[in-house]
């Protein structure tokens, strides 16, 4: 009888040790910060790269990108920049706005998180139809906007994104407009991907999700690792095993181990190979905003920039195509990985001709292209509430929450 009630404790004792294991702990202050930083990135990456995006496809460009400039400072260290578009004179739109702006590397994402507000973690495809149409009307491109002019005729996502709806279905747009999901989902890696690629849904089909899937997979993980080679496997596991993206991945994989501190000799090798996409019979779409070639070019900046802010977002810019996106992207996984602090005062604070401000971007982000949504928003604030929803997402798929040490400390569940 004791024998069978010592195996009896000993079984659960070691499904507890096992479900424990299968836990994250991460402090009440550590999600804020990482979900700051989270922002902080994403808006640091989209304008190091404004200035440069669609210029630089056959070669990259020659310089890696540290600091933000403006079409005078671009040509006086010959480099090329496209001067007709006001995205080029970034300090110059810092000084008109005294911070932050939108753009739709964080716009859409600004609309989601007010979606998920209104409607919850659950919120579904007429939902977010409705949002779209309440909210996103201009500034928008390729598969977001053929989606958008969908719904105006009264499609309603998934149908929005499908190949025989949406001609641009390949293109770069979910995965710079879907990473919120996995703030909203740290360390719950599955979850994130999941809707993650719900959210691609909108606008994209076929392989064009897998990206978007990758990056929901990395940037959740790094809420909990700061290891890009284990971040890029954790990809691996999260995407179809077919298709050009997965095969490029590979197939980085084995150009980074072969050639670990030539990330131009590796950009040439994706760009010969996944900018015009051929195997078998079937012809990938050639386009500077594909998300193949650029969702490939930004793991590639993670794996290169070996978790170093400046030189990972360096990487995605001047690995050019659509730059400024994939920037972002990668600048907010890394955000993540470190927190706000991670990021150099030189890229938040110190940028403006007439000097700088006392708090990243002034804490200030202007939303002129979302409409019926607040104009002037508190970058504080906007992170705050993206770590509201995340803390109730803990707690949704069964994590806990727990005060130690004088500090609130959530238990997340952990694939």
């Amino acid at each position: 009888m004791k024998r069978g009630i010592t195996l009896i404790v000993v079984v659960v004792c070691l499904f507890a040790t096992l479900a424990f294991a299968q836990q994250g702990t991460i402090t009440r202050s550590e999600l804020h910060d990482k979900t700051s930083g989270f922002w902080i990135g994403q808006l640091v990456g989209n304008f190091l790269g404004f200035p440069f995006e669609t210029v630089y496809v056959e070669e990259p460009i020659p310089v890696l990108m540290d600091r933000y400039y403006t079409p005078a400072m671009a040509e006086k260290h010959g480099l090329r920049v496209n001067s007709d578009d006001h995205r080029a004179y970034v300090p110059y739109m810092f000084t008109a706005f005294d911070g932050a702006y939108t753009d739709d590397d964080t716009d859409i994402e600004f609309v989601t998180l007010h979606a998920v507000e209104k409607h919850g973690l659950a919120i579904n495809y007429g939902q977010i139809t409705e949002a779209w149409r309440a909210h996103i009307n201009r500034r928008i491109w390729v598969a977001n906007r053929t989606a958008r002019h969908l719904m105006a005729q009264g499609m309603v996502a998934p149908d929005t994104g499908k190949k025989e709806n949406n001609e641009h279905w390949f293109q770069i747009d979910p995965q710079l407009v879907n990473e919120i999901w996995s703030a909203f989902y740290p360390g719950m890696v599955s979850k994130a991907v999941e809707r993650a690629e719900w959210g691609a849904r909108i606008t994209n089909d076929s392989w064009g999700v897998h990206p978007t899937m990758a990056y929901g997979a990395m940037i959740s993980e790094a809420f909990f690792s700061d290891d890009p080679m284990h971040l890029v496997q954790t990809a691996m596991k999260h995407i179809p095993a077919e298709g050009p993206f997965h095969e490029g991945m590979v197939d980085l994989l084995r150009w980074h181990e072969e050639n670990p501190n030539d990330w131009r000799g590796t950009r040439q090798k994706l760009h010969d190979k996944y900018y015009r996409y051929k195997k078998d019979g079937y012809e990938a779409p050639v386009s500077v905003v594909s998300s193949l070639i650029n969702g490939l070019c930004g793991v590639m900046a993670v794996l290169y920039g070996e978790g170093d802010f400046v030189k990972t977002v360096g990487i995605a810019v001047s690995a050019g195509y659509d730059c400024d996106n994939q920037a972002a992207t990668v600048g907010g996984l890394i955000g993540v990985m470190h927190g706000a602090g991670g990021i150099p005062k030189a890229l938040t604070q110190e940028v403006l001709p007439r000097g700088g401000w006392d708090k990243p971007f002034n804490d200030t982000y202007i939303n002129f292209s979302r409409d019926g949504l607040p104009i002037h928003n508190r970058i504080t604030d906007i992170a705050e509430r993206i770590a509201g929803i995340a803390e109730k997402a803990i707690l949704i798929e069964g994590g806990s929450k727990a005060e130690e040490n004088g500090k609130i400390v959530y238990r997340v569940p952990r694939d």
